[in-house]
C-alpha cells in the first residue's frame, strides 16, 4: 500500500480480536452495509473463531483455514484458486485472511474507507456495558457447565443408590429363601402324619442344606448396607451442592438483568455506535440460553 501511515493503521486493525474487527466494520457501514447484513456478519465472525485454532483470541486465519472458510460458505476452490482469491482478500499481504480484510473484500470496501470509518460516541459508556456483559456472560457459561456436570454426578450417585438397594434387596430374598427353606424342611422332617421315607427325605435334605455355609450371604448383605449408607451420604451432600449451584446462577439472572438494562439505555439513548450495540444485544440472546426459558427475554 503506497499509504504507509493508511497501512498501519489497516494492519493494527486486523491484529484486533475477531469480535473487535467485527465491531469496526458494522459500526463504519451501519447505514450502508452493516444493518441489514449483521446477522450475515456475526456468523462470519463465528466461524473464522470456530476454525482459528486460538479461537476468539485469534485474529486471522492461515492459508489452510481460510481455504476451510470459503468452502463453509460454498465458495469451494482448489489451493491456487484460493492463493488468487486471499491475493484480493489479503489486503496487508501477510498471506494470512483477517477478518476485516474478508468483509472489506465481501462488501467491497477499501482499505481507506475501513480505516477512516466512523465508529460513533458513547466510547466509555459502551466499554463499561461491554465489561458488564463480558463478565455475566463468563460467569453464566460457567455456573451452568458446573451446574450440569453437578447434575451428572448426582444421576450417578442416584444410580449407584439404586442399584445398591436392588442388590441388598436380592440378597434378602435369598436369605429369606434359606430360611424358609429350612423351616419348611423342618417341618417335614417331624411331621408325625407324615411316612418314615417322607421325613426321612426331608431330614435329609435339611441335614444338607444346613451344611451350606450362609455366611457368605450374611457378609455380602452387611457389606451391601454399608455401602448404601455411604452413598445416601454421598447423594445427599451431591443434592446440596446442586441446589447451591442453582442458587448461584439465579443470583447471575440478576446480574444478566443488569447487563440487559444498560444495553437497552444504550440503545435507547441513540448516538452511539450502532454496530457494536447491534453486537452486544446479540451476544445478550446468546447469553441468555444459559438462563431458564421464561427468562429469554431477548428476541
Amino acid at each position: 500500500m503506497a499509504d504507509k501511515d493508511l497501512g498501519a493503521r489497516f494492519l493494527d486493525l486486523t491484529r484486533r480480536k475477531y469480535d473487535a474487527q467485527a465491531k469496526w466494520f458494522l459500526n463504519g457501514f451501519w447505514g450502508s452495509v452493516g444493518e441489514k447484513n449483521s446477522e450475515q456478519i456475526w456468523t462470519y465472525t463465528q466461524k473464522f473463531i470456530e476454525l482459528d485454532p486460538k479461537k476468539a483470541s485469534g485474529n486471522e486465519l492461515d492459508e489452510f483455514w481460510s481455504h476451510k472458510f470459503l468452502e463453509s460458505f460454498g465458495e469451494t476452490l482448489t489451493v491456487l484458486a484460493l492463493r488468487e482469491q486471499l491475493k484480493k482478500i489479503d489486503l496487508d499481504v501477510n498471506g494470512k485472511m483477517a477478518l476485516l480484510e474478508y468483509l472489506c473484500f465481501r462488501f467491497d470496501k477499501t482499505v481507506q474507507q475501513c480505516v477512516n470509518a466512523p465508529q460513533g460516541g458513547n466510547e466509555e459508556k459502551l466499554a463499561a456495558a461491554q465489561q458488564l456483559l463480558d463478565a455475566v456472560q463468563k460467569a453464566l457459561i460457567e455456573q451452568q457447565a458446573a451446574l450440569e456436570a453437578q447434575r451428572v454426578q448426582e444421576e450417578n450417585v442416584k444410580k449407584a443408590e439404586a442399584e445398591l438397594k436392588d442388590a441388598i434387596a436380592d440378597l434378602k430374598r435369598q436369605e429369606d429363601e434359606y430360611k424358609n427353606k429350612i423351616a419348611e424342611l423342618e417341618g417335614k422332617a417331624n411331621n408325625e402324619g407324615s411316612s418314615v421315607v417322607q421325613r426321612n427325605k426331608a431330614a435329609n435334605e435339611l441335614s444338607q442344606l444346613k451344611s451350606e455355609d450362609p455366611l457368605p450371604l450374611r457378609k455380602a448383605k452387611i457389606t451391601q448396607e454399608a455401602a448404601l449408607r455411604r452413598v445416601e451420604k454421598e447423594r445427599k451432600a451431591a443434592e446440596v451442592a446442586t441446589a447451591n449451584l442453582e442458587k448461584k446462577v439465579q443470583e447471575l439472572q440478576e446480574r444478566f438483568a443488569e447487563a440487559e438494562a444498560a444495553f437497552i439505555a444504550l440503545r435507547d439513548a441513540g448516538g452511539s455506535a450502532q454496530g457494536a450495540i447491534w453486537w452486544m444485544g446479540r451476544e445478550l440472546k446468546e447469553a441468555q440460553k444459559y438462563l431458564p426459558k421464561k427468562k429469554q427475554t431477548i428476541q
